[in-house]
């Protein structure tokens, strides 16, 4: 892997963390909305199996470098989806209560 492909998939990761600590954050700050919040968590464990089953089934690292990065896109669209979900979700029902 060469050194602006590893820059890149560092930077990816970091993009990837932000987002997944946006939904603890918003997780801490709006209880009644936990269902989403623990669907987005459950897809990010499958993700994590996922991959793992990719690095050791795809015998071509290539390959299998560029699966794991599509999973984990896919994965982080539908979890960030769901914590924004429940995030509007939840200041929507804090409205109702104020």
């Amino acid at each position: 892997m060469s050194e602006m492909q590893s820059r890149e998939m560092r930077r990816y990761g970091a993009i990837r963390s932000t987002l997944i600590g946006y939904g603890v954050l918003a997780f801490a700050f709006f209880p009644p909305t936990r269902t989403l919040m623990l669907w987005g968590v459950g897809v990010q464990i499958a993700t994590i199996v996922a991959g793992k089953l990719i690095e050791r089934r795809v015998r071509d690292p290539e390959i299998a470098a560029k699966a794991l990065m599509l999973l984990e896109l896919v994965a982080d669209g539908v979890t960030v989806a769901l914590f924004a979900l429940a995030t509007f979700g939840g200041i929507l029902r804090f409205e109702e209560q104020v």
